[in-house]
């Protein structure tokens, strides 16, 4: 992985993780700011999600675009990484193992996480565990994970489809609401779980949300 680091584009990589291999792909941008460091998390391993959906590679390219490289990776048991399905546990282990080496490599590298679905809680899980600058999730489904398990990471952004079949809008609504502080959320009017149709909103409300932060002063 490390040794493209210096090489726009898209680069596939198999490494040895804490369990066996890991299957991913990192994403340079042209005269990309190797300060920052994105890890993005994938829908769930046993419902079909990989490191490919396309909410994921928005994510990815919308990054790119801000000049941020990002990894994106298959959780346990998904594509050639692998071991088994661990409830968001094993595949945050291995997010952050990721982040690790990347920054062994950077030492004053900044860590920003993203997940859709299921691989927002694994997103969520390395943020409240690390130094994050930055967490967004998009259709948490909070309804079936403990997004509260931990001290709530800063930063944290939620985008959220109004016609969800699959994570109760109102459900995230009221969880952004009761947080403290309040999380922010953008609402995608008549918007299903999969963002069909609305990538191309999904990937301008990722590219604002960075570049605010990269604004703020903390982030230098």
């Amino acid at each position: 992985m490390l040794d493209k680091q210096n090489e726009a584009g898209e680069h596939p990589f198999i490494i040895q993780g804490s369990v066996g291999q890991i299957e991913g792909v990192l994403t340079v941008p042209p005269n990309t700011d190797k300060r920052y460091i994105a890890l993005l998390g994938h829908p769930h391993s046993l419902q079909g999600g990989t490191m490919n959906n396309k909410v994921v590679s928005t994510m990815a390219r919308a990054f790119k675009d801000t000049g941020i490289a990002s990894v994106r990776f298959n959780f346990r048991g998904v594509g050639a990484t692998a071991g088994t399905y661990d409830a968001g546990v094993g595949e945050s282990v291995d997010m952050l193992y990721l982040a690790d080496l990347w920054c062994q490599s950077n030492p004053d590298c900044q860590l920003l996480f993203a997940g859709f679905s299921f691989g927002s809680y694994v997103a969520y899980r390395a943020a409240a565990q690390s130094a994050s600058k930055l967490l967004i999730t998009v259709a948490p489904p909070v309804h079936h994970y403990d997004y509260r398990l931990y001290q709530q990471p800063a930063h944290w952004h939620i985008l959220q489809g109004d016609a969800d079949d699959v994570v109760p809008a109102q459900r995230v609504l009221d969880f952004a609401a009761d947080s403290v502080p309040p999380l922010p959320v953008i609402q995608f009017a008549q918007t299903g779980h999969f963002f069909h149709g609305k990538l191309l909103p999904l990937k301008a409300a990722f590219i604002e949300i960075i570049e605010n932060r990269l604004k703020n002063d903390d982030l230098k």
